[in-house]
This record gives structure tokens, C-alpha cells and sequence, in this order.
């Protein structure tokens, strides 16, 4: 990705301005002041002009900083500052616009032999900087006319077991336009095929960025025979024995006379027919649940949660992960480290589905589910419907218990679409504020449902309980002045707790001061408190090689169902008072949304690395119109949603 042509500081604001997005068509919350702010306040709707700043000459890279590992080997952001916004600023002889305040932002190509030379004048004086960085290799594999070469850390290496006849596939980068194959330790060989693979960065706006191709080869062959890596320091399989081991197989490149290999290093364990593994969910999170995901590894999103003790077949092993079946066609990965794996020849579970009884309280409605086992499980919220997917599982349920009557129940039903999976469904009068599951005493699977709070009209926020939460530290992005996001986020977060309590409500501020808190602290915290909604309110920062000038704006995530609406009203409301680019809601796992017992979202409103926006978070009147947005939004959303 290369600088847009011709774009400055100057061009930035002016875009700013002219590309702010119209006011949704939803009429404005209860209570919307007018658009013309307070006394001394920018208009709605804009940012206010960066105070000019009048310093001594003395330059400051904030990023990158030196030594740094740069990610990006194109184009890359730096910034910092100069001390007054009279200088004039050069960083590899391109000019870059320089703030009023003496703050500076460029997108430039990433210089190869990664340094960078800052040069800055104001009044005749001079001052420079120089920044030294690590640059990623431009080239993903040696050149097609280069020496045979394996591309260093793509072969394949780990722990792998899957059923006989599965296949296992193997893939790496090498030199593109040699022969490859796969040398198996009784002789025989199997050929890779040479393909054009690409692959494209994942994260916040980086999905933008042309993918990046590169030369593979790869093959699948059926697991039958086991193999044994020469390093020692992969270890063993865990869930089959390796019986009849045959030894290490090779890799192998040819190209004319030459020829290059390498052990490939796979400790391969196979399951024999009808063979699997049992294992029981014995994470060490706060929660108590173990987490599943569709591919192993990190990085991947959560999907699937599973309560302490809940009891897995296992049916393969791969990257410190294991693969337990859901259904006959379907399978997903825990952490082995979350998993007790027992002796080989326990049982594999499987339960009967008895008696399911809805117990009705004042803030919620169990959903009780008699199981013989304790089996996997998902639960679904959608809309007023809220389903309970029991896996490996058959119905014996002949008895369905409403209990007292109760508005907020509708209806419940159950079904056996497939051998192996049972539902439960609810349907409500509401949608459910939110859920959480657990096993009992007795090991009932209990679906616990909450009720939407009771809320007065003139008075919609009183007395519920609402989690602020300012973000970071630990972490947190950095503005070319160096305000830190922490500090920030906590101006505006006191301001949103002052505006909630004149409202009558009540207040959990998960990090109510400067001192860092863990993330799992901070749900955990909102979680034992019974929090009604949570915001987490940040500022944001970009990756490497994403343009800060074409890619800024604003966005709001969420995770769960119940939490889009709020979601919706957090994004509306934040447009409408700064009126920066509209970057939409997004779902994202994150660990601040991923709470089911409440809607909770997280804010990201301004960007730290521009210089208008990072001058705007050291004004409190923005601070205050920050969370003014924030709070209209939360209103406006606990009003739609106890309608």
C-alpha cells in the first residue's frame, strides 16, 4: 500500500469536514441537546481546530520507536512531534504537514534499508532525529532461478492424531519450479503439487490491504502408519499410542542435479476404527467455562463455551489443541491445557434428555434440562427465541414443566432433528436481556435467562446498575503529542459516571482510577456484580501498513445478540456529536463484549495517531460531549428495549 498522492494534514481536516456522514434516520434520543453546543464548544457535529502550539524546535518520534519490528513492508505510518507548529518537517526528503500544535503524521514507504532520517526547521533553527528499524523480508520465498531453499519456519512441525483414513495435509514454501515430494519412512513417496497461494492480514481495516501471494507446495496422504519427529522437543501424541512406529519421514525438493531435504518434523499418532478418547473441561478461567473454537490454535474466534466438567470425545489432536466431536458431522477445538483427557477405554459420553422445567424468579427464568451426562451444549439467542442445542444426545422427555404462569415464557418446545442432537426452545414475549449456563448440584444443565429490567419511562436509568469501563492500561495507543489512551478514556469515563448517577443510576467503574486492570478482571468484576449493560470506552489506533488518512472514523463492536441495539445507538450518537467518518458496527471477540449476562459494547471514537483527534481527547469539553453521546446512547437503548 503506498501514501495517497498529495495527501496532508491540511487535506485530512478538510475531508474530515466534508465527508461527515448525514444523521441517521432515526430521530434523535430523548433528551439530544441542540446542535449548536455549549458556550465556547465546536458546533455538533465537528472537531474543534487544534490549538496552535508556539514550543522550542525539538523533534520527537513517537512511532515507530527504534529497534521496533515494523509488521508492514511497503508503507507505514510515523509520527511524533516538533514542538511548534511553525516548523517545516522532511522525514527521507518527502515534506510532511505539520499540526498547529507542533504534531506530525505521515504514511510513507517503508525505507529498506529501515531507517528513518527526521529533519525539522522553524526560525532559522534546526533539529533532527534518526530511527532504526527491523524491516520484514519484501520476498515470502526464494526466487524461481534461486538456490533450492526451504522457507524458513513454513514446515510443518507438532503433535497431530486423527482417525485412520483421515488425511493429513502438509504444506510449505520453498523455492517456486522444483519437484517436490514427501519421502515415508517404508520408501514409498508422494508427490506435492506447486501452487500460487495468498494470504491476507487479519484484523482491524487490515482486510483492505491487497493480499500478499506466494509459492506453496502441498499434499494430503491417509493417516495409517504412525510417525516420529527426530526433535525431541515435540513431544508425543497424548490421545493415541504410536504402535508400530516407523520412523521419520523426509521432504524433499529437485530441481536438474540438485536436490535439498529436511525431516519432516510430525509426531503423528493414528486412531484405529471406533477409537476415541474421552476428556472432561477442566479450565482454569474465572468463569469456569472452557472454550472451543473451529480451527485450533490462538487468534481464532470463540464461539463455543462449555462449562467446568463437561465431558468431550475426543477425536484427534493438533497445535496444543483437542478436537472434540459434536456431532457425527461436526467437531470443534479446546486448549488441551483446559482438558482432563482419562484413562483410554472410558466410556464415551452420551446422555438422555429428561425433564426440562422453566423455574421462574424475579430477574430471571431458569431453564432446567435433566441430562444423564454431561454433554457439550450451546445455547442461541435470537430475538425472543432462545434455543438450547444438547449434543450426542436423545429425547426421553415427556415431561415439560412451565410452573407458575409467567408473561415473560411463551412457549417452550423441544425436538430431535438428528440422532445425535436434542433442542430446547424458548420463545419469549422479549428478547432475553442476556443468559448464562451452568451445571447444578444434581448436573442439570441450567439455562439461566434474564428478564429486561423494570424501568420507569421518566426515568429509564434509575437504579439500574451500569459498568463503565475505561480501557487500558495495560496497553493502549499513544498520540504524536503522547497522550496515552488510558488517559483519555478515563477523562471521558468520569464524565459518563457523573452524567449516570445525576440520572439516578448506579455506577461499577471496572478500572475507576490510573492503576492497570486485567481484562478477565474487568468482566469478571461486571459479571458478580450483575451489571445491567456494559461500555467500554476507547480510542483507537491502527496496525501496521493501513493508511491512517484514508481508513480513520468511528466504530462501535459487539458480540453478543442482545448487545447490536446498543451497539446501533452508541455509533448513531457518536456520529451525530463529532461527525468523523463512519466506519459502521462490527462484530468482533473481544474480551470486553464477549459477556452473554448483559448487552455490552466497545467503543472506539477517535484515533490517537492523527493530530486533530489526538488534540481534541486533551480538551475536556470533547471529553464531556464524548460521553454525553454515550450516555443518549445508553438511554435511548434501555428505553427501545424495555418497551
Amino acid at each position: 500500500m503506498r501514501p495517497k498522492a498529495g495527501t496532508t494534514l491540511a487535506t485530512l481536516f478538510a475531508l474530515l469536514a466534508s465527508c461527515s456522514p448525514a444523521p441517521p434516520a432515526a430521530g434523535p434520543a430523548p433528551g439530544a441537546p441542540s446542535t449548536a453546543g455549549a458556550e465556547g464548544e465546536a458546533p455538533r457535529g465537528t472537531l474543534p481546530p487544534v490549538p496552535a502550539r508556539q514550543g522550542a524546535l525539538a523533534v520527537d518520534v513517537v512511532y515507530p520507536a527504534e529497534g521496533a519490528a515494523l509488521t508492514a513492508a511497503d508503507s507505514n505510518f510515523v509520527f511524533g512531534s516538533v514542538g511548534t507548529g511553525a516548523a517545516t518537517l522532511r522525514i527521507n526528503g518527502a515534506p510532511v504537514e505539520v499540526a498547529p500544535n507542533g504534531a506530525f503524521l505521515a504514511f510513507l514507504p517503508v525505507p529498506p534499508n529501515g531507517v528513518y532520517e527526521v529533519e525539522a526547521e522553524a526560525g532559522g533553527e534546526r533539529a533532527s532525529a534518526r530511527r532504526t528499524v527491523r524491516v520484514p523480508a519484501r520476498a515470502a520465498a526464494p526466487g524461481r532461478g534461486g538456490a533450492l531453499a526451504f522457507v524458513p519456519g513454513t514446515l510443518p512441525r507438532g503433535v497431530v492424531t486423527m482417525a485412520e483414513g483421515e488425511p493429513v495435509t502438509v504444506r510449505f514454501r520453498a523455492t517456486p519450479g522444483a519437484q517436490a515430494r514427501i519421502v515415508f519412512p517404508d520408501g514409498t513417496s508422494l508427490p506435492l503439487v506447486e501452487q500460487t497461494s495468498a494470504e491476507r492480514a487479519e484484523g482491524f481495516q487490515q482486510d483492505r490491504a491487497a493480499p500478499r501471494e506466494f509459492t506453496e507446495y502441498a499434499a494430503s496422504f491417509p493417516a495409517s502408519a504412525p510417525l516420529v519427529s527426530r526433535d525431541r522437543a515435540v513431544g508425543v501424541p497424548a490421545v493415541a499410542r504410536q504402535e508400530g512406529r516407523t520412523g521419520t519421514a523426509m521432504v524433499e525438493l529437485v530441481r536438474g542435479r540438485d536436490t535439498v531435504r529436511a525431516p519432516l518434523e510430525l509426531s503423528l499418532g493414528v486412531l484405529r476404527p471406533g477409537e476415541t478418547r474421552v476428556a472432561v473441561a477442566a479450565g482454569d478461567r474465572p468463569d469456569g467455562l472452557v472454550i472451543g473454537t473451529a480451527v485450533p490454535g490462538s487468534g481464532t474466534p470463540y464461539h463455543w463455551a462449555f462449562p467446568n466438567g463437561t465431558r468431550f470425545t475426543v477425536t484427534g489432536e493438533r497445535d496444543g489443541a483437542l478436537r472434540v466431536r459434536l456431532t457425527g458431522d461436526q467437531s470443534v477445538w479446546v486448549d488441551a491445557r483446559q482438558a482432563r483427557l482419562l484413562p483410554a477405554g472410558a466410556p464415551a459420553p452420551a446422555a438422555g434428555v429428561g425433564t426440562v422445567r422453566v423455574v421462574p424468579s424475579r430477574d430471571f427464568v431458569d431453564l432446567r434440562i435433566t441430562v444423564s451426562d454431561r454433554v457439550p451444549f450451546r445455547v442461541l439467542a435470537d430475538g425472543p427465541f432462545l434455543t438450547v442445542e444438547v449434543y450426542n444426545a436423545e429425547t426421553r422427555t415427556n415431561w415439560m414443566h412451565y410452573g407458575s404462569e409467567d408473561p415473560f415464557v411463551r412457549r417452550v418446545s423441544w425436538d430431535q432433528p438428528r440422532d445425535d442432537l436434542y433442542f430446547v426452545r424458548m420463545e419469549l414475549d422479549r428478547p432475553a436481556w442476556g443468559w448464562r449456563s451452568f451445571w447444578d448440584e444434581s448436573g442439570a444443565l441450567v439455562v439461566r435467562v434474564r428478564r429486561p429490567p423494570a424501568v420507569a419511562a421518566e426515568q429509564p436509568l434509575r437504579n439500574l446498575l451500569i459498568g463503565v469501563d475505561a480501557g487500558h492500561p495495560p496497553g493502549g495507543a499513544i498520540g504524536p503529542t503522547r497522550l496515552t489512551e488510558a488517559e483519555a478514556n478515563l477523562a471521558i469515563g468520569k464524565h459518563l459516571v457523573r452524567m449516570l448517577q445525576a440520572a439516578g443510576a448506579r455506577v461499577l467503574e471496572t478500572r475507576p482510577d490510573t492503576a492497570a486492570v486485567g481484562l478477565a478482571e474487568r468482566t469478571v468484576a461486571a459479571e458478580r456484580a450483575g451489571v445491567h449493560l456494559l461500555v467500554s470506552v476507547h480510542n483507537n489506533a491502527f496496525p501496521d501498513g493501513v493508511n491512517p488518512f484514508e481508513n480513520n472514523g468511528t466504530t462501535v463492536f459487539y458480540n453478543a445478540p442482545q448487545s447490536l441495539g446498543l451497539a446501533r445507538w452508541m455509533q448513531r450518537e457518536l456520529l451525530r456529536e463529532l461527525g468523523l467518518r463512519d466506519l459502521g458496527v462490527a462484530r468482533a471477540d473481544l474480551a470486553l463484549v464477549r459477556p452473554t449476562w448483559f448487552p455490552s459494547v466497545l467503543t472506539e471514537t477517535l484515533f490517537l495517531m492523527v493530530p486533530q483527534q489526538e488534540a481534541a481527547l486533551r480538551d475536556p469539553q470533547v471529553h464531556e460531549r464524548i460521553a454525553r453521546a454515550h450516555f443518549r446512547a445508553i438511554e435511548a437503548f434501555v428505553r427501545e428495549g424495555v418497551r
